[in-house]
């Protein structure tokens, strides 16, 4: 069990709600998107990831967020293991079963959408190029940077280390960039069609969004590389992409407070960006810490390595005035002061979740004493890395959720909404209308006469 024992307390802050752009939070706690691995190996929906869901949702958290979605056909043939997709209006039937199944028990919907893994992404074929911001790069992970518990005891055998070095990148064509963008735009709006209330950006730990915005990995002499503000334009113009495509859904974007390693991005050029993305009008801002595989290790913390991410994001708030979300906060009566503090205003609870799906309801009633924390093992973590899929020594339901009935959907309840909010909230844009035109024409009236049967035309 948990080393730590909390006892019965009362918290005020960490239960209040929040708005978040038009929405209100329920309270304060967010299930922080995870890949957790419980998709098909087409990348489509399973029995097995909507229970896992609805238990979550159950729980009482405000927000269910799924893991990073492939926004492109491209980047979804380079993912680790399996990811789900949303590229193809095929894709829609399975992530509408997801929101109904997260609406039905409570939560709001949120779909972290990203444009790929960039050079951290894997195909079937390993002397496949991977398509990146620079060519040949490949990641190169060291043990002294894996997380600690399972994963790091994991590389003791041989077989994992086939994964620390990843597959040999191309530099990726401006004209495949911003083929690449208006795919995902249109994705994200076949998102709101499944029914999700909010979007989030995936652009944290070294994936496609990150490299752009890195010295490290975009070594580009093009309009996408070198200087600062030409890093930073790839993510700018993804954000502003989707702003246009989908203006009723909450918009946000989860990012990494900084690079670890020397020559990574600062905390300073963090906040930078983040300011950029409140100015395109995202609604909030999601932190997590590091730069990626090569320094997994902060991507998944100990608790001394998390303790510090809230001082952090504090310097982000004062920078804006949109909420902050904070991960790995896992005490909630550390999480409940530091809100009240104005260091962060949501945590981002991942594994927490693992181990005890009814951490928010707990926390809601004040029982915190029932509450089994996480003690940061990292068995799930290593069987994710694995291909497995999570289980956890102090959960023995997690992974098999689909087992257990109360997570089930029953009658379309009266707090359901029958048309996605975010779809019909404000019109979405057709993407692909002719450039010439301000607004794709409809047909009022046919050219051929009706000829029946019933009244004819005259």
């Amino acid at each position: 069990m948990a080393k730590k024992k909390l006892e019965k307390k009362q918290l005020k802050t960490i239960i209040s709600p929040i708005k978040v752009g038009y929405l209100e939070l329920k309270n304060r706690m967010w299930m922080a998107p995870m890949n957790e691995i419980l998709s098909g190996h087409n990348n489509e929906m399973t029995e097995q990831c909507l229970s896992y869901f609805a238990a979550r949702a159950k729980g009482g958290v405000a927000v269910v967020s799924t893991g990073a979605v492939m926004g492109t056909e491209k980047c979804s043939k380079y993912v680790w293991s399996r990811n789900l997709a949303c590229y193809h209006p095929g894709h829609i039937q399975g992530l509408s079963l997801l929101t109904e199944r997260i609406h039905y028990f409570g939560a709001l919907a949120s779909i972290q959408m990203t444009i790929g893994f960039g050079r951290q992404g894997h195909s079937h074929r390993h002397d496949e190029l991977v398509p990146a911001p620079t060519a040949g790069l490949p990641y190169e992970m060291a043990v002294d940077r894996q997380p600690g518990g399972a994963v790091i005891n994991s590389f003791k055998n041989e077989y994992p280390r086939q994964e620390m070095i990843g597959q040999q990148t191309y530099e990726m064509t401006i004209s495949e960039i911003q083929s690449e963008q208006k795919e995902f735009a249109r994705s994200c709006q076949l998102a709101l069609k499944a029914g999700f209330d909010i979007i989030e950006i995936h652009a944290p730990h070294g994936y496609l969004e990150h490299e752009f915005l890195s010295p490290i990995t975009n070594k580009r002499t093009d309009m996408y590389g070198g200087e600062w503000r030409n890093r930073k334009r790839f993510l700018n113009e993804v954000a502003e992409q989707i702003r246009y495509a989908c203006p009723g859904v909450v918009l946000g974007v989860r990012i990494s407070n900084q690079d670890y390693f020397e020559g990574g991005l600062t905390k300073e050029e963090m906040i930078d960006v983040a300011q950029d993305m409140e100015e395109r009008g995202l609604d909030y801002i999601s932190l997590s810490s590091g730069g990626g595989y090569e320094e997994t290790f902060l991507l998944t913390p100990d608790a001394d390595h998390a303790a510090h991410l809230p001082d952090i994001s504090k310097d982000f708030k004062k920078a804006l005035k949109v909420p902050v979300l904070v991960a790995s906060q896992h005490d909630p009566v550390k999480a409940d002061n530091d809100i009240a503090d104005g260091k962060f205003d949501i945590s981002a609870l991942g594994r927490q979740l693992f181990i005890d799906p009814e951490y928010p309801n707990k926390v809601m009633r004040g029982d915190l004493d029932e509450i089994k924390l996480c003690t940061r093992c990292n068995t799930c973590l290593a069987r994710c890395l694995a291909g497995i899929g999570p289980a956890c020594p102090f959960n023995p339901e997690l992974g098999r959720e689909y087992a257990n009935p109360d997570y089930m959907i029953g009658p379309r309840q009266k707090h359901e909404n029958i048309m996605p909010p975010a779809m019909t909230r404000v019109p979405m844009p057709a993407l692909d209308r002719p450039w010439w035109k301000s607004e794709l024409p409809a047909l009022k009236k046919h050219w051929r006469k009706f000829r029946g049967p019933g009244a004819r035309d005259v």
